[in-house]
């Protein structure tokens, strides 16, 4: 993970039930409402990193998340000026009941940073809480700047069971190389399932979860990254995959499936899948965690294929004897 996405990540796994890090955001209520949404308020324009939504209050949280430790005061400015009426809009929150929607601002940084970034925010006359994000721990700093809802789930701070998850690998702003990884493995997946075809928008929800809540221009950003990764596969493996422009009839750019192991003989088949994972040889990937018993899809197959060449040998030696 990109050292810049770890701010985003450590938040989304507060809110992400059934990660191995307790959920304290998500058990308080809040849920994801929007990533990178463009807003406009009394002090100008903002595009907030994450927003966050808790339906019983209709309470909404705008997080900036920094991975350095400077603040923009035009942005910080821009923040605190922002109306909740602006976000509901601007994100296409459903406001289920009349009680007039509230806002709040949290900063989420690396814990290193926080010193500095809670400084320059009081030298800017800012009044926010802080989420400061370690290894394997969070903290809420500036709780006096704090709801009550975020301080009764936040204020004790919480211990992590790991690094902070890979939900967001990559974002618009990442290096081809970065999104290769995830789109490869995403291309590689549908082969099993003989599906002719994949649209690019359709393989970038594959690739990021997140994407229908993104802004448009976020999304758009998302699409190009991943149709440009997709097109690199495609020229390198043309037995498998090929490339296709959109036409006055169709209106997407798509990858097509020219074939797939699937149709091989057992032994040939986790041969071919391995053959398409060698494309990415030699690139640098980022760090992530791993959890013990995970298995990627190529080596799920070749344990699987394994298992059956074992099981048909033992077949054929019971029945010679």
């Amino acid at each position: 993970m990109e050292a810049r996405l770890l701010p985003i990540n450590a938040l989304l796994g507060l809110l992400t039930a059934g990660d191995i890090t307790q959920p304290v955001l998500a058990q308080a209520g809040f849920r994801p409402a929007g990533l990178e949404i463009p807003a406009s308020g009394d002090a100008g324009n903002a595009v907030i990193d994450a927003l966050l939504f808790h339906e019983a209050s209709n309470h909404l949280v705008q997080c900036e998340a920094k991975s350095g430790a400077n603040i923009e005061v035009r942005q910080a400015f821009a923040y605190a000026a922002m109306g909740p009426e602006s976000l509901v809009q601007a994100a296409g929150v459903t406001l289920t009941h009349r009680t007039p929607p509230t806002l709040e601002t949290l900063y989420i940084c690396l814990s290193k940073h926080a010193s500095r970034i809670s400084l320059s925010l009081e030298s800017a006359g800012v009044s926010a809480p802080l989420l400061a994000v370690a290894h394997r721990r969070v903290d809420l700093h500036n709780r006096e700047h704090a709801s009550g809802l975020l301080t009764r789930a936040l204020g004790e701070g919480v211990d992590l069971a790991g690094p902070p998850p890979s939900i967001i690998p990559f974002d618009p702003d990442s290096p081809v190389e970065v999104a290769e990884e995830y789109v490869l493995a995403a291309l590689v997946a549908m082969l099993t399932h003989r599906a002719p075809a994949v649209t690019m928008t359709s393989l970038t929800e594959r690739v990021a979860p997140y994407y229908s809540i993104y802004g448009q221009k976020a999304q758009t950003g998302l699409r190009r990254l991943v149709t440009q990764v997709a097109r690199s596969v495609a020229d390198r493996e043309p037995a498998w995959f090929a490339f296709e422009r959109r036409t006055a009839t169709r209106s997407e750019d798509r990858i097509q499936f020219r074939n797939t192991p699937e149709d091989l003989h057992h032994r040939g088949r986790t041969t071919s899948y391995q053959s398409i994972g060698k494309v990415t040889k030699g690139i640098k990937r980022p760090g992530r965690a791993e959890i013990d018993g995970q298995l990627d899809l190529l080596q799920e197959l070749e344990v699987a294929d394994t298992g059956l060449e074992e099981s048909q040998e033992e077949d054929e030696q019971g029945g010679g004897s």
